[in-house]
């Protein structure tokens, strides 16, 4: 197999509309999830009492409020990824 029949074979993967529909299906299924997460954490944030924090506890919320960010962008990733999967198997099968 040339590498000419590969870009091809790529090309034409690419611009089908199944792989089409799934990305756009896998940013739907992120940004959900995004939104969320993101929610879940304001609802939290809504219930914190700003005025019995202590400087020092400042630096904790803050590492608290990096892992929940971080954590949601990974599952956010990590769906589409999912999602992409599934319809780069669902194009290859048909």
């Amino acid at each position: 197999m040339s590498n000419d029949e590969n870009t091809q074979h790529y090309a034409r993967w690419r611009n089908s509309e199944v792989s089409r529909n799934f990305h756009r299906l896998g940013l739907l299924v992120a940004a959900i999830i995004l939104t969320a997460g993101l929610l879940l954490m304001a609802k939290d944030a809504l219930g914190l009492r700003l005025w019995d924090l202590l400087p020092a506890d400042i630096p904790i919320l803050a590492r608290g409020i990096a892992i929940g960010l971080t954590g949601i962008g990974l599952v956010s990733l990590a769906a589409y990824g999912i999602v992409r999967g599934i319809g780069w198997a669902i194009d290859k099968s048909v």
